[in-house]
């Protein structure tokens, strides 16, 4: 099986590992330079690295054509929820399985996706499209304060953020309206969303579609840093809910991706539940990042990555699982406001030898800039934890969180 996965970032550089772990034919195309450059660990297990600016969709394209001509491609794959549109083209122009060209937009971009809902007759927050500054009054007017402001098209909690204010949203709709070329030399569309404010816990349900079926893998419990942000600091799967609330919840995430019309592969929906139920903050059909794939093997057994691979490639069925799992597995991320730059990472010495922590590791390297708060780019670092409890997970964590020092 020859595969072709378009600029691999977060969940993606493992989907690289798994693919030739699995004996895949590996084909990765990146930029190869910022924040498209894929790591050498990732680059070696490769069995092609083709260089080209995934930004520039014809480049793209007639590279994967060129590909296809020489030997036949089996599938493309997005390795990034910004390159999800992009590799449904090239599957559609090569005869290939993937997503249609309707359902990769409604699932990239978050007002295509708030006007399909809405009009399938689903509960989501309020929201209204805003293009102009002058037209951000009356939006929040409709809305109610506080609301959340939003880009459509961006990943990564970048420029998301709560307002309380007038004041609050015209800033918040001057950040993303100017934010021009950024994150992955990629411009983002002069668009805001204003949306309600949904008190409550937020989850992420994972899964995926398989020959017409929705199926649902576990839902995951998130940790948010402090508002007015919303930067995920943790995850715990399996989310500690009773069976009904749960029940609900999957149901409720069925209804979207089904109305959505995501027709293969993986899907990662976010959601509150508020008073009148489960609301949707958004999903993409790609895979979770923040390594919830890794924390969904450990816990259950269930390999997300090769589903994806195996759903591409028309395998039938599902793989199955790599083992029976833990139970419970949880990641926590640091935040350290106010840290504008570190030295060193330092981390107690009992941690190592705690068998419940799987891994502890840095995220901005030392003496780089820590970048500002409001986005995921601000974590410092991070802990991943296994075991067969939720208690002992989140111990575990919060040891970890205790434990590790930037100096």
């Amino acid at each position: 099986m020859r595969i072709a996965i378009v600029e691999p970032r977060s969940a993606g550089h493992q989907l690289v590992d798994r693919s030739a772990e699995l004996g895949y034919d590996t084909i990765v195309l990146t930029a190869g330079h910022g924040e498209r450059r894929v790591p050498d660990a990732q680059l070696a297990r490769a069995s092609q690295v083709e260089s080209v600016d995934t930004n520039d969709e014809a480049a793209t394209l007639a590279r994967l054509r060129k590909l296809h001509e020489q030997r036949p491609l089996d599938a493309v794959v997005p390795g990034f929820e910004h390159y999800v549109p992009l590799a449904a083209t090239a599957a559609a122009g090569l005869g290939l399985r993937g997503l249609s060209a309707a359902t990769a937009l409604a699932l990239r971009h978050k007002h295509v996706m708030r006007d399909v809902l809405a009009a399938h007759g689903i509960d989501q927050p309020g929201h209204v499209l805003v293009t102009d500054e002058a037209e951000l009054a009356a939006a929040t007017a409709a809305v109610g304060l506080p609301c959340v402001i939003k880009p459509v098209d961006q990943s990564g909690s970048l420029n998301v953020r709560k307002v309380a204010t007038p004041a609050e949203a015209r800033e918040a709709f001057r950040r993303i309206h100017g934010y021009g070329v950024g994150y992955l030399d990629r411009a983002g569309l002069p668009l805001v969303l204003v949306e309600e404010y949904v008190p409550g816990a937020e989850f992420s349900v994972e899964g995926y579609v398989d020959d017409g079926a929705v199926v649902v893998l576990g839902i995951t419990e998130k940790q948010l840093g402090p508002e007015p942000w919303f930067v995920e600091v943790g995850h715990l799967l399996p989310a500690r809910l009773d069976p009904g609330t749960a029940r609900t919840v999957e149901r409720y995430t069925v209804d979207v991706v089904r109305a959505l019309g995501l027709e293969l592969g993986p899907f990662h929906a976010e959601l509150r539940l508020s008073d009148r139920g489960p609301l949707l903050m958004e999903v993409a059909a790609r895979l979770p990042g923040d390594r919830i794939p890794d924390l969904l093997r450990l816990a259950t057994g269930a390999d997300l990555y090769a589903i994806t691979l195996a759903s591409y490639l028309g395998l039938p069925g599902p793989p199955e699982p790599s083992g029976p799992g833990t139970g419970h597995a949880g990641i926590r991320f640091f935040l350290r406001p106010g840290l504008d730059s570190y030295r060193r990472m330092e981390i107690a010495p009992e941690l190592h030898a705690d068998p419940r922590l799987r891994e502890i590791g840095a995220l901005v390297a030392p003496g780089r800039a820590v970048p500002a708060q409001g986005s995921s780019a601000s974590r410092l670092g991070y802990a991943l934890a296994a075991t067969t409890s939720y208690r002992a997970t989140t111990e575990a964590l919060d040891a970890a969180e205790l434990g590790t020092r930037f100096a």
